[in-house]
């Protein structure tokens, strides 16, 4: 990563002013000007609270404000969102054929980074001063679910440099996703371990476990993981209404107030009817016109109805859909799994297709329907490719793309060119940085 980003996650001081405002700790910060705060004001609760607050801005940006972050993009590259705006750079994720030396995604890119670094030494700073405090596991628990954003979008080989508090940039050889993934694993072990007795934290690392081990194909580790977590739980990331642009709904943002992505429906062949199949969980309404561009039909999604909309990171009702893709795998009950979900919002219960195409594909539906819009989609098909033997072209939007040309074949998001830079990857100069782009 480029030296002046990774600079800038030196401290989460220096960007505690602008993430402060996302979490109504203003009042924390009582100086001339709150953009510059040295690591001598970090001390004692407050500053503890400065470091909590950064963090917490940091990963709503990463995640689901600001230009989009993980949400808007898994789901631009998969068939949930398509453009319907003007940028080039955009369009090639869209259209799944990227460039890296795309702008856009080096910004994402970027953005990923500095919520792994400010959470990983939030974590640690709060650790040193306010021991105990269970926002030390919320710390630990943001920073597993970068790593698994990482490993769950980017292709393997992504370099983890790190900046330590008040230390100098220690710059990362290239991870594979399977090291990425036991990062995250390890993380969500710290966020156990540290949460206490705050429940919340307790539930919240033991989903995003159960999410690991089902990325890693251990259904049973999954269900274990999972079994802990309430039906009725969720953990929401905070959006703010009339903040600056980073702090919104980026769902919103980008699709009602300035119109450049729009909601999909069958894309590209192998899409999920998100529209012409009425269903509540993924609500949506004409426009009436066009989006940016003056000609793509302008479709706007009603889950995030404004940019105050929070956005949910782990559910009881993810752990209810990770039982179910479990049993599928081991002959339980998954049927009946789904239709108790489906019961409890008045949907009609399902039927069995009858074969195991038809099976994985319905339940993986059904999973792209209550899970819509929180960043999950992406994982679901590249997981589709890799433990269950489809080809890319099988789940991925294929054939003609709607603005013209075909659909590429990537089927995840490339290392930026950028990070030629970073100085443990002398010798590798001119050369792709993914060790490969499987799914």
């Amino acid at each position: 990563m480029k030296r002046p980003d990774i600079g800038s996650c030196k401290t989460l001081v220096a960007l505690g002013a602008l993430a402060l405002a996302a979490c109504d700790t203003d009042d924390l910060l009582n100086v001339v000007d709150p953009d510059i705060v040295t690591p001598a004001d970090v001390v004692g609760e407050k500053g503890a609270e400065l470091y909590w607050a950064g963090a917490v801005g940091l990963f709503a940006g990463a995640y689901s404000s600001g230009g989009g972050g993980q949400v808007v993009y898994s789901g631009m590259m998969s068939d949930e969102f398509h453009l319907s705006g003007t940028f080039p750079t955009r369009n090639e994720v869209d259209r799944r054929e990227m460039d890296d030396r795309n702008g856009t995604l080096l910004g994402h890119y970027r953005t990923l980074h500095r919520a792994r670094v400010g959470t990983k030494n939030a974590a640690q700073r709060m650790a040193e001063i306010l021991p105990g405090d269970a926002r030390i596991a919320e710390m630990w628990n943001l920073n597993a679910y970068v790593n698994l954003f990482f490993a769950q979008d980017y292709c393997s080989g992504v370099p983890f440099s790190d900046t330590p508090n008040e230390g100098d940039i220690v710059y990362g050889e290239r991870q594979t996703t399977e090291e990425i993934v036991n990062m995250a694993a390890a993380a969500f072990g710290s966020a156990d371990q540290a949460a206490s007795g705050d429940q919340d934290q307790r539930n919240l690392a033991a989903i995003g476990l159960a999410r690991t081990r089902l990325s890693q194909g251990d259904f049973a580790g999954a269900t274990s993981a999972a079994a802990t977590v309430p039906d009725d739980w969720a953990y929401q990331v905070r959006s703010k209404q009339g903040g600056t642009f980073g702090q919104r709904n980026a769902v919103f943002e980008l699709n009602q107030r300035q119109r450049r992505w729009s909601i999909s429906d069958m894309e590209g062949e192998n899409g999920i009817a998100f529209r012409s199949e009425a269903d509540s969980r993924v609500p949506w309404e004409d426009s009436g016109g066009p989006g940016f561009d003056q000609e793509t039909p302008l479709y706007h999604q009603l889950k995030y109805d404004s940019e105050e909309s929070d956005v949910v990171l782990g559910s009881g009702l993810e752990a209810r859909l990770i039982r179910a893709e479990a049993e599928f795998n081991s002959g339980g009950p998954w049927l009946a799994t789904l239709n108790e979900l489906r019961a409890g919002a008045g949907l009609a219960p399902l039927a069995d297709p009858g074969d195991r195409d038809g099976q994985i594909r319905l339940l993986f539906e059904e999973r792209g329907r209550w899970l819509f819009g929180t960043g999950q989609r992406l994982g679901d098909l590249r997981r589709l490719v890799r433990l269950y033997g489809y080809s890319q072209e099988d789940v991925f939007p294929t054939g003609a793309f709607f603005k013209g040309g075909a659909y590429g074949t990537d089927v995840n998001l490339p290392i930026p060119f950028e990070e030629h830079e970073n100085e443990a990857l002398a010798g590798l100069e001119g050369q792709s940085l993914c060790l490969d782009r499987e799914a």
